[in-house]
């Protein structure tokens, strides 16, 4: 690996001649590099494409992770790449999973990284999860909660829009922070902007005490990037990330 003391990450490509991985995809995130294996697994369902990334020994990538990876196929000097022309022909033709779980409540929404692809399997306490975010962080001046690990999330009502946004409401949008992280949001928001319409985000708005559980996933659909914190479980792609 690069030494990046004083170089700023670029995205690289690393070629194998053995499979899994064919080849190395450097990428820079949070001023360092993670390295993702390619090709992608999948297509499949969220807890298929995890547990194939599992047993190859490698690690789930978060959300925030995903995010810098398609960052790097839209903008990256290596984009026109075959590996992140790939990338972007998933977004074109089926899903990114995304391996987040968020509990949707009266009072917002939870997020949760599912980083052993347990998907619905395991249920999720308002309780619980409060317990969890006592002691982390709030985003100011967005209300975001995070827990001190980071894998638990809070976006409350007000901080965020449902359905059709600008790019710029969708960098400053809670459930994407929430979901993405700050610069994840920021990322997505800028890859909104390669394509002919405005981002959409799904999700549940809950108005009664019962809360519900869903998946994640990405997607270019129809000319915009549609961000689905709602019903998905199929037909999905995801990269492993190299221990």
């Amino acid at each position: 690996m690069k030494n990046l003391t004083n170089t700023k990450p670029q995205a690289r490509i690393e070629r194998e001649k053995v499979r899994t991985p064919e080849a190395k995809l450097y990428i820079p995130h949070e001023d360092k590099e993670i390295v993702f294996a390619h090709p992608s697994f999948g297509p499949d369902t969220y807890q298929s494409v995890g547990k194939q990334i599992l047993e190859h020994n490698l690690e789930i990538p978060t959300a925030e992770q995903t995010a810098s990876l398609l960052y790097s196929a839209y903008f990256s000097d290596e984009k026109n790449e075959p590996e992140f022309e790939n990338i972007r022909k998933i977004m074109r033709n089926r899903w990114f999973v995304v391996f987040n779980r968020n509990l949707s409540t009266d009072k917002g929404i939870y997020v949760v990284q599912d980083n052993e692809a347990r998907r619905l399997s395991e249920q999720l306490s308002v309780n619980d999860l409060e317990k969890r975010l006592k002691n982390g962080k709030e985003i100011k001046g967005i209300e975001v909660r995070i827990s001190e690990d980071g894998i638990v999330r809070f976006a409350p009502k007000g901080s965020y829009i449902l359905g059709e946004q600008t790019s710029e409401q969708l960098s400053k949008d809670g459930f994407a922070i929430a979901s993405y992280g700050k610069k994840g949001a920021e990322n997505l928001a800028e890859i909104s902007e390669q394509f002919r319409y405005k981002p959409i985000v799904y999700g549940l708005d809950i108005e009664d005490k019962k809360p519900e559980l869903r998946l994640f996933a990405l997607v270019k659909y129809l000319g915009r990037l549609r961000v689905y914190g709602g019903d998905f479980d199929g037909d999905g792609h995801a990269f492993g990330v190299l221990k």
